[in-house]
């Protein structure tokens, strides 16, 4: 907490600030610092793979920038609320990024490097990180498709390396332009990169949540709110209301607009890599923009494997994930009031240890999504169904169900692999016939 005493003859104002403070801002007339020794920090949890958000102490050289914003043009003064004994046991400096931080889209760029095994690259470092963290981290980029058992890049390794995001929301921009979906996977893909366009004041919350359900209607998802929020943005600015629009909605138009900058960022990254011809026009890239079930079928393609089994237990749901068990769905999700979902699964943008274990940004989904646009489908131990994450999820249907889906996902696994290699095959036309059969399915929703 900063305290500014500008003048005698003005009221003195108070200025409460994150740890952004310690570094990033600086208020030339601050007199008083007042210094709790906390901040919130991210860790990695390599055990339960999952990213922590905790309160924690800070290290001495943080505290040292803490105590030099004050008396930046006259005498200050610091108070730290804490004893000399817990300031002498602090760390030096604060733990470094590498060890703090899932590890996958460094192991991606050491790959791309040719720089020998992730695990003897990393082991150089000063610092360097768990090895479970860079176990984590490959076993991750195995199952998206981006390694291959001997730890090489894949093609689809090799051109999310040219795209400077997480693995996982790079997945889904080349999804989203393959399967005809683009304009919705950009505006996801920028907002999961950069931040959520809602705006939560804290003593309009239920009005806040109210405008985020509207725009999430019955689709039970955060992605398709912060997509129709965007879409309504853009349809307001062309008519002059975007301030009206945003204030009514709860909504950040600085945000909006670095999120449309970021569209357009993606889209010449798209079209750099040959994944998008742009002399077709953005619209020939959009035939499912506006198939809710193709646009989650996507969420799905490049979220997995975030996926919690939603499990009806009376008249609520509880949800599971494979490495830690039961999660929560964080409060500000559109999903948090939900006590019964529709379909049976759900995948997430992040897995979060605050107070609780937190999935942020979920997305209710239905089996064919998984099926079709999840990971590898493997056969149950008994033979009667498949099976995926290693035995967590299980399909049961009849025999001639399951070897439909089979014969579908090696058809549409072909076509992702051609367009993959080959960007500029069009996948409209002879996987057009195979496209439309996995859009029939996913709109089924659930096996029967």
């Amino acid at each position: 907490m900063l305290a500014a005493n500008t003048n005698m003859l003005h009221p003195r104002k108070i200025v409460l600030a994150t740890n952004i403070a310690e570094s990033s801002i600086t208020i030339d007339d601050v007199v008083y610092v007042v210094d709790c020794g906390k901040a919130k920090e991210t860790s990695y949890d390599a055990l339960n793979k999952l990213a922590c958000l905790l309160p924690s102490w800070i290290s001495k050289a943080s505290a040292r920038q803490r105590r030099g914003r004050a008396g930046r043009v006259q005498p200050g003064v610091c108070y730290r609320l804490y004893p000399k004994l817990i300031h002498d046991a602090m760390p030096e400096y604060q733990l470094p990024e590498i060890l703090r931080t899932p590890l996958q889209e460094l192991c991606l760029h050491i790959k791309s490097l040719q720089l020998g095994t992730v695990a003897s690259f990393l082991g150089k470092a000063l610092q360097p990180p768990d090895s479970l963290a860079v176990q984590n981290a490959i076993e991750l980029l195995k199952t998206i498709g981006a390694l291959d058992d001997k730890e090489e890049l894949t093609p689809l390794g090799r051109h999310l390396c040219t795209v400077p995001l997480d693995p996982n929301i790079g997945k889904m921009l080349l999804m989203g332009s393959i399967f005809q979906c683009l304009s919705p996977a950009l505006t996801i893909a920028a907002a999961l990169a950069y931040r959520n366009p809602f705006v939560l004041p804290i003593n309009r919350k239920e009005e806040a949540d109210a405008a985020k359900r509207y725009f999430s209607g019955d689709s039970c998802s955060d992605h398709i709110a912060l997509l129709k929020a965007f879409e309504g943005w853009k349809e307001a600015k062309s008519r002059g209301a975007e301030k009206e629009f945003c204030w009514e909605n709860f909504l950040s138009p600085v945000t909006l607009r670095l999120i449309d900058d970021m569209r357009t960022q993606f889209l010449n990254l798209l079209s750099g890599i040959g994944f998008v011809d742009k002399s077709k026009g953005v619209h020939a890239y959009n035939q499912y923009s506006h198939d809710l079930e193709m646009v989650c079928a996507i969420l799905c393609a490049g979220l997995y494997p975030n996926v919690v089994q939603c499990k009806r237990r009376g008249k609520r749901t509880a949800f599971y994930t494979k490495e830690v068990g039961k999660v929560d769905i964080h409060p500000s999700s559109v999903n948090a009031g939900i006590h019964l979902f529709p379909l049976p699964y759900l995948v997430y943008s992040e897995k979060v240890k605050t107070s609780s274990i937190y999935i942020r940004d979920s997305t209710n989904i239905s089996d064919y999504a998984l099926l079709l646009f999840g990971g590898n489908l493997d056969p149950s131990q008994n033979g009667e169904g498949i099976e995926m994450l290693g035995g967590y999820l299980h399909f049961s249907a009849s025999k001639s169900v399951i070897e439909l889906i089979k014969k579908l996902r090696g058809q549409l696994d072909k076509l992702l692999n051609r367009k993959i290699e080959e960007p500029g095959f069009d996948i409209s036309g002879e996987g057009e016939v195979v496209v439309a059969a996995a859009v029939e399915l996913l709109h089924n929703q659930n096996m029967r």
